[in-house]
């Protein structure tokens, strides 16, 4: 079951991963990568499936299991429990809790999940810090994030074309497509081509 998923865990970490599912019935897929979302908990026809996107980055590919495997263990207990609500929040703590130490994260990373865990969100890249310190652990060497440019400066946002960057309000930049004139809103962790 948890076979598949132990060439994207760190090795130090998969007898804990083991650990928390060897009693459990849950279908595990690695998908090519999502664009919207780093993995997903579903049950259908009494069946539990967990996808994850496949990446090189062990700690990313871990953070997101085990964010689904609270899903999974919430969902079990309680079907109306709030996806990301107060029960979700405590049983993610309970399972990365655990193996939040030196022994296994970088320092770096470390420190941000310590402070990401005290309230979690419901996906990694709403919290910036931790999202950039994920980062450093992706094969790219050329990122560049939103929050790096100026005002007015113009970039590239996956195939959806050339924005300009226009200003800041509250946690979002504000910016204007090019092509059809339009505003969007970007967290400032948005990876974007110059």
């Amino acid at each position: 079951m948890i076979k598949e998923l132990e060439t994207y865990i760190p090795s130090n970490l998969v007898l804990y991963v083991r650990s928390l599912v060897e009693n459990e019935t849950i279908e595990f897929k690695v998908t090519n990568q999502r664009s919207t979302k780093h993995g997903d908990f579903r049950y259908n026809n009494d069946r539990y499936t967990i996808t994850i996107n496949k990446t090189s980055n062990k700690y990313r590919f871990l953070l997101t299991l085990i964010h689904e495997l609270a899903h999974f263990f919430v969902f079990k207990k309680n079907r109306l429990a709030k996806p990301h609500g107060l029960l979700w929040k405590q049983k993610f703590q309970s399972l990365l809790n655990p193996i939040l130490a030196k022994e296994y994260f970088p320092s770096n990373l470390l420190s941000e999940l310590i402070d990401h865990m005290k309230n979690p969100k419901s996906s990694f890249c709403y919290d910036i810090n931790l999202s950039k310190k994920l980062d450093l652990y992706d094969n790219t060497n050329d990122i560049v994030y939103l929050d790096q440019l100026n005002d007015g400066e113009i970039f590239y946002y996956r195939n959806l074309g050339k924005f300009k960057k226009i200003n800041k309000r509250r946690k979002r930049y504000i910016c204007l497509r090019i092509d059809n004139d339009k505003k969007y809103l970007f967290l400032g962790n948005t990876r974007v081509k110059l």
